[in-house]
């Protein structure tokens, strides 16, 4: 599992996961079902609206097997235990 850009999300579009950015995915896709490309678990997309536009993805679940998420890496990938599919 490598570690990917902290600025994108998958997200579900006519059944298909897409890598959209960040922003794409809280504007164009906001009802879309979105999940970690690390670990496939569920994330919201968090951010701004003030003119510096800042997103950052965040897990509904932690857990230690994500390399986004520092502060409960455990320093082995693995997937989410409620992986979106």
């Amino acid at each position: 599992m490598t570690k990917p850009d902290l600025n994108r999300c998958e997200v579900k579009v006519d059944g298909a996961w897409v890598v959209v950015s960040l922003i794409e995915a809280q504007g164009t896709h906001a009802k879309a079902e979105k999940r970690c490309p690390a670990c496939q678990g569920r994330v919201a997309v968090a951010g701004s609206y003030t003119a510096v536009v800042k997103r950052t993805l965040t897990h509904r679940r932690v857990h230690d097997g994500c390399p986004l998420i520092p502060r409960a890496y455990c320093g082995t990938p693995s997937p989410h235990p409620e992986a979106v599919k």
